[in-house]
């Protein structure tokens, strides 16, 4: 399984989940799945994904989620404490 924490207005998805309290969605495991796909998976737009993370490292596209690993999802409008700008334009997240 796959735990996915979601934030800001990502955490729209899980109805009834609230600001103060964590969003947290369980998801079957597919093994080799890369995170642009398991994204494509969930139904959600690259436009709107911000800064994520695997297991407390920024994800690329083309990291293959394993079994048990922690995805954090944050919106693209949602800036991290640091202001997340050396994460927002790596080459590494953002393709156009």
């Amino acid at each position: 399984m796959i735990e996915i924490r979601l934030y800001g207005q990502l955490r729209s998805l899980v109805s009834g989940s609230k600001a103060d309290e964590d969003t947290i969605l369980m998801c079957r495991h597919k093994p080799g799945e890369t995170f642009e796909a398991f994204l494509r998976r969930l139904d959600l737009e690259p436009d709107i994904i911000g800064d994520c993370f695997i297991n407390g490292v920024v994800a690329k596209p083309s990291d293959v989620i394993t079994d048990g690993d922690r995805v954090g999802l944050f919106p693209f409008n949602m800036a991290l404490i640091d202001g997340g700008m050396h994460l927002k334009f790596h080459p590494h997240r953002r393709r156009r």
